[in-house]
C-alpha cells in the first residue's frame, strides 16, 4: 500500500436549489456518477450520507456543495475525470 493517497475537495456555490429545473441534470446524474467514481480503478473513498451522496451536508451554508473523494494517487483521479 502507498504511503500517501490523494484527497480532492470540490466546493461550489448553488446558483439555484437542487429542486429547481436548472439543477435537474446535476441531480438526476449522481447516482450514476458516483457509481462510476466506485468503479474506477485507484478510488478510495468519498464523502456521503445515509442517501449516498453529500448534497445534504452543508458545511459552509444553505447554498454551497461540497464534494470529497480519496484516490490512489493522481493518475487514478485524472482517469477517472478524463476517461
Amino acid at each position: 500500500m502507498p504511503i500517501y493517497q490523494l484527497a480532492q475537495l470540490n466546493i461550489a456555490s448553488m446558483k439555484a436549489p437542487l429542486e429547481s429545473p436548472s439543477m435537474a441534470d446535476f441531480v438526476d446524474n449522481l447516482q450514476r456518477i458516483n457509481a462510476l467514481a466506485e468503479a474506477s480503478p485507484g478510488y478510495v473513498w468519498r464523502l456521503q450520507d445515509e442517501a449516498g451522496d453529500a448534497t445534504a451536508l452543508r458545511p459552509f451554508g444553505d447554498d454551497v456543495l461540497v464534494n470529497r473523494s480519496v484516490w490512489r494517487d493522481v493518475q487514478a483521479l485524472s482517469d477517472y475525470v478524463y476517461t
